[in-house]
């Protein structure tokens, strides 16, 4: 074997090994206690950005009419409420229940990882909602 099929050859061999290592992991976590840490901690920021969603637009709903701002916060406020409801779906997917086969959980495993790009995609949708709801609240502060 020539000295670069060589290097491509070990590439390949520890690429395996690294996402191998990942799904054992993730597995290992999962069994333990039903869920990868990364969810769990990404769930209660969700759910808080749920909750004060909720609230901002059962605040933002006044009987003596609404500025245009008020209208905008509120439209962002279902956006987010929105979001935050796809990703609680997401992670709900990403769970076991106690007493789950060992299967299940590499199964939870494999899906967290390709669920990263979902993720990701919402998080970019989050971050663009929370920049413009930013700059209706300093214009409403205006």
């Amino acid at each position: 074997m020539d000295p670069l099929s060589a290097v491509g050859f070990a590439s390949s061999i520890l690429t395996f090994v690294e996402f191998s290592f990942k799904i054992i992991s993730g597995t290992l976590e999962i069994v333990r206690s039903g869920n990868t840490a990364e969810n769990a901690h990404v769930s209660i920021f969700i759910n808080d950005l749920h909750r004060i969603t909720k609230n901002l637009r059962q605040s933002s709903a006044s009987p003596n009419g609404s500025t245009h701002h008020e209208d905008g916060l509120d439209s962002l406020a279902s956006e987010c409420l929105a979001i935050s409801k796809e990703l609680i779906a997401l992670l709900q997917k990403l769970k076991i229940k106690a007493g789950d086969s060992k299967r299940k959980s590499i199964n939870v495993s494999l899906r967290s990882m390709w669920a990263r790009g979902d993720f990701a995609y919402l998080e970019n949708r989050l971050d663009k909602c929370r920049s413009q709801i930013m700059m209706r609240l300093l214009l409403l502060l205006k």
